[in-house]
């Protein structure tokens, strides 16, 4: 798949409806993107929330009233911890984000009795951005969860990036492990970590894809640049996957593109039993679209 457009055709292809159950669906946005989904018939909304305020807005896409089910708690809290409960006991496949806080929302996942990250398990991001300047899908990590990965969850983010590749029909993705230079250099921490990355893949110790790094964003997503250094790379300017350094970098790097190229995405937390939709409420309509698509293609065993 090149274009976000192409993960929505596969969601409708799937021949099934994706229960989604939607913490405070009580904003335009995310109402908005669930009436697509639904009247496109790929998914079954369960809405939590205030129906006074939820109620109005999914009237106005004239939705039948048997495509969605509006689960009236007007209390922030307690519609997250129940959306939660509807996906950790089977009665929806995915979890998405409304109008709740981030912080909440996320406790909600995280809880140790009643959430969705299994012990033991890194919770991740991982989101797929289509760029008018880029002739494919671009992978990167992690924009909104771990602020500065170790080893260990640098080599979570890359797996969970891997497998997202995989569900969009890329083989063998390329992985580039992104820095400021393409050379191992002591004073610059994670391009020690990127080394080891690479060896632990060498020695399949991380497989389905091939990773190079440290690497800048020409090397890793523009072949003139790769002639031009002369710098060998199995990435060669063609990278499906870009790993960043910590939070900061990736995060200031998608919102750039969000904002100054025209990009859309499609994302999810990863690392939970089921797909967990996270999205700001200053994304687009479409963005929220697409992520729900993903999050259709992702809840589906292999």
């Amino acid at each position: 798949m090149k274009r976000l457009c192409e993960i929505a055709e596969k969601a409708k292809a799937l021949g099934s409806k994706t229960r989604i159950a939607v913490a405070l669906a009580e904003d335009l946005n995310s109402i908005g993107a669930l009436a697509r989904a639904t009247s496109e018939g790929f998914i079954f909304p369960l809405l939590l929330g205030a129906e006074s305020r939820i109620l109005p807005l999914i009237k106005s896409f004239n939705l039948p009233l048997d495509s969605y089910q509006i689960v009236h708690e007007p209390d922030q809290d307690k519609a997250t911890r129940q959306a939660v409960d509807l996906v950790r006991s089977g009665e929806a496949d995915v979890l998405m984000k409304g109008l709740v806080n981030t912080d909440k929302f996320l406790k909600a996942v995280l809880n140790k009795e009643r959430g969705l990250l299994p012990a033991g398990r890194v919770m991740s991001y991982a989101c797929a951005l289509e760029l008018p300047r880029y002739d494919k899908l671009l992978i990167i990590s992690d924009t909104a969860v771990l602020t500065y990965p170790d080893l260990a969850q640098k080599q979570a983010m890359i797996e969970y990036s891997v497998a997202m590749a995989h569900k969009l029909g890329i083989a063998q993705p390329k992985v580039a492990l992104i820095s400021a230079t393409e050379k191992v250099n002591a004073g610059m921490p994670n391009t020690l970590d990127y080394a080891l990355l690479c060896k632990m893949a060498e020695r399949g110790q991380i497989k389905g894809c091939t990773i190079d790094g440290p690497l800048d964003i020409f090397l890793a997503c523009d072949p003139k640049s790769v002639e031009i250094k002369g710098i060998p790379t199995p990435i060669a300017g063609e990278a499906d996957i870009l790993i960043f350094p910590n939070l900061e970098t990736a995060n200031a790097f998608y919102k750039g593109l969000m904002l100054f190229a025209e990009g859309e995405l499609a994302g999810l937390i990863q690392g939970t039993t089921k797909p967990v939709v996270v999205m700001s409420r200053s994304e687009s309509e479409a963005s929220k679209y697409y992520c729900i698509a993903l999050s259709c293609l992702m809840a589906v065993e292999s």
